[in-house]
């Protein structure tokens, strides 16, 4: 794609997963990639991966819910790199054991997951679009959203799907907010996705079934399949969109 080979792009959650997935893409553009995760070990391997791939990367220990972890990590990302030019914004977690319905949720479980998953994101927007003005001067940022931010489509997780409707509306004050600045902010939001964590849920053919039976194309999605549209929106070849969502979710959010 184009406009992404010598970038530098910053991944959270690149350890596993979407993030992991995205980092690998970008560094396969020819980006030079951070990676951002809370599990140090994972974060290693993955990086440890490009790395032996041919790209250039770096694995970085940070649980984006820290303010002063975030900012710690941006500082490093451009006393190494010189530069941030994209910023892709995907650590985020889901427990359907714990998250619930509204009148049953622990506080503590929804400041958790908001923690993490909204405020989260603001401490990665922050820090990440600061060090674009900073240096690169513009650049992008993607978000990762969820249908549970648009459709009440997951019941009983109050938490999560607040978190992502935040996310989105979070996505669109920035789009609009630095447009003039060269700085663009959209969002992709994936379907029901084959992480490694949900490929072990779902082993048994009858419970992946069960998940994709309102799905029109009736599989999951593979991860790599939701890092090509972060990549897009990450690349010159999306110059002309901000505030832009992007679903890839085999048609579930059509139905």
């Amino acid at each position: 794609m184009r406009g992404l080979k010598g970038k530098v792009a910053v991944v959270t959650g690149g350890g596993s997963g979407i993030g992991r997935a995205v980092a690998e893409r970008l560094a396969e553009e020819g980006c030079r990639v951070a990676a951002l995760d809370w599990n140090q070990d994972n974060v290693e391997e993955a990086v440890a991966g490009m790395v032996a791939a041919g790209g250039e990367a770096i694995a970085l220990k940070a649980d984006v819910g820290d303010e002063a972890a975030v900012a710690a990590a941006f500082g490093t990302i451009v006393e190494r790199f010189g530069a941030v030019d994209v910023v892709c914004s995907n650590a985020g977690i889901f427990t359907a054991e714990r998250d619930g319905k509204v009148a049953d949720l622990p506080k503590s479980v929804w400041d958790e997951i908001v923690g993490v998953n909204l405020t989260g994101m603001f401490h990665t927007c922050k820090y990440g679009i600061a060090a674009i003005k900073e240096t690169a001067g513009k650049g992008a940022v993607v978000l990762t959203g969820s249908p549970t931010g648009i459709l009440g489509c997951t019941p009983a997780s109050t938490a999560y799907s607040s978190s992502k409707a935040g996310v989105h509306g979070l996505a669109r004050i920035m789009a609009v907010d630095y447009a003039l600045e060269g700085i663009r902010v959209n969002v992709v939001i994936p379907g029901f996705t084959l992480s490694p964590l949900v490929r072990e849920l779902v082993a048994d053919p009858e419970v992946y079934e069960w998940n994709v039976k309102n799905i029109p194309m009736r599989r999951g999605a593979e991860p790599d399949e939701i890092a090509g549209a972060v990549a897009f929106l990450a690349s010159d070849d999306a110059s002309y969109m901000t505030g832009s969502f992007i679903t890839v979710d085999g048609g579930l959010t059509a139905v």
